[in-house]
């Protein structure tokens, strides 16, 4: 009796995996539908946290009545596209048609050795009262959207647990449909309470931080060729950079590469960056010389021939390099504006200084790492990665600032900000 139920079991698991073999070699395909994506850039990341910033203020109202949530393609397909970090190989689009979103993604299937695809179109249309899908499609079949919408939902529950498909799918109440843009009416009581939303978006934003043994490796590095006169403590800054992007460079072929730039770029602001950018958000902590005393800095080390513009040039990159990893701290102008006010007085210089390091993290952590040596040879000099100073005003009153310039939101104000990213965008390393 025993012998015959273990037979069966296993003729009855046998059966399901050959269904399922026969169904997968149906549906795949040799091409995928959504076009190859380049690396989420700096911008797909901003989309992301705003998508997700409007969700999570939706997710926590204290009234427990369903909240209003408008948000557009763009976030979408920001959010979508650092689906990556969840499934490697993953490719997702959204688009707008007449009254309904369709959604079309792409993922790889492992094991096939031949490059095959499961391609996936859904559409979703203008609703009041349940969520449903006008269509459904896996490969070249059509499926019923009902039925489809059961599969995803179980299988979100059996994937993530907690009820999570049955959650999602009853938290939108409502979605209305206005060209690009997308209206919900949402009651996540259930989707917030069981804190799995709230990890599927940290894993969107990003991986955790680089660690503070990851750092310290750059750390290391950097000091120690600063010890043995590798690296000069006298003029020009730029063999510190060159030096931190090349280490980064040959990091990432044992971790990730934006994980290498941002330890290497966290490293590099610890000992030539702002004084205290250790205590900035907690964003490092610990004593990474380890009780050693070096006998060398770079103290006199100077980017565009000044030593504050080395410190804003590198402390910005590093801040900019831990926002694209999705960790929220604020960058620009308005923190220099805020800070040099209150001292009397506002530099423009900083500005440049400030967003040309900005800039710098955005192109390396937007580029794929088979492009960061072309990137790197760009910069022969300093004039390749930070700009000129001259025609940007220099120190000036607070008086002096609000004649000339008004404020932040003043037309002035913005012109110089735009000449900025201008000849930031003239520069060699962004060319």
């Amino acid at each position: 009796m025993l012998a015959n139920v273990l037979k069966w079991t296993l003729f009855g698991a046998f059966a399901a995996l050959l269904l399922a073999t026969v169904a997968l070699v149906v549906v795949v395909q040799p091409t995928p539908i959504v076009k190859e994506q380049t690396p989420p850039s700096p911008t797909d990341v901003q989309q992301a946290k705003r998508f997700v910033r409007g969700v999570r203020l939706a997710l926590n109202t204290q009234t427990g009545e369903p909240a209003p949530f408008t948000t557009d393609l763009a976030a979408l397909n920001g959010t979508l596209k650092l689906g990556a970090r969840l499934i490697p190989g993953f490719r997702g689009q959204m688009e707008p048609s007449f009254d309904e979103v369709i959604g079309h993604a792409s993922i790889p299937v492992p094991f096939t050795g031949s490059g095959q695809w499961l391609n996936v179109t859904l559409a979703a249309p203008s609703f009041e009262g349940d969520f449903k899908l006008s269509r459904a499609q896996v490969g070249p079949i059509q499926l019923p959207p009902s039925v489809t919408l059961a599969v995803l939902r179980t299988g979100a529950n059996l994937v993530f647990g907690n009820h999570l498909g049955d959650a999602v799918t009853s938290a939108a109440k409502q979605m209305t449909i206005d060209g690009s843009n997308l209206r919900f009416v949402l009651a996540m009581d259930q989707v917030g309470g069981n804190g799995i939303m709230r990890g599927v978006f940290g894993t969107l934003r990003g991986r955790a931080m680089p660690s503070v043994d990851e750092i310290t490796r750059y750390y290391y590095l950097i000091r120690e060729a600063m010890e043995n006169g590798e690296l000069p403590t006298e003029g020009s800054y730029l063999p510190y950079l060159a030096f931190t992007l090349a280490a980064a460079e040959d990091g990432a072929e044992q971790e990730s590469a934006d994980n290498a730039y941002t330890s290497a770029m966290f490293a590099l602001t610890l000992i030539c960056g702002a004084k205290d950018f250790s205590m900035f958000g907690g964003l490092v902590t610990g004593d990474l010389d380890n009780g050693r005393a070096w006998t060398k800095n770079c103290s006199n080390l100077t980017l565009n021939d000044r030593i504050d513009s080395r410190r804003h040039f590198t402390t910005a990159a590093a801040i900019q390099a831990a926002s694209n990893r999705g960790f929220s701290v604020s960058v620009g102008e308005y923190k220099e504006l805020n800070d040099t006010l209150k001292a009397g007085g506002f530099d423009f210089t900083d500005i440049a200084a400030n967003n040309s390091g900005i800039r710098m993290s955005n192109l390396f952590m937007g580029a794929s790492l088979q492009d960061w040596p072309a990137l790197r040879a760009r910069v022969q000099a300093e004039r390749d990665v930070i700009v000129s100073y001259d025609g940007i005003p220099q120190i000036m009153s607070e008086a002096d600032f609000n004649r000339t310039y008004g404020d932040i939101d003043d037309p002035r104000y913005l012109a110089m900000l735009n000449q900025i990213e201008r000849k930031i965008d003239q520069l060699s390393l962004h060319q």
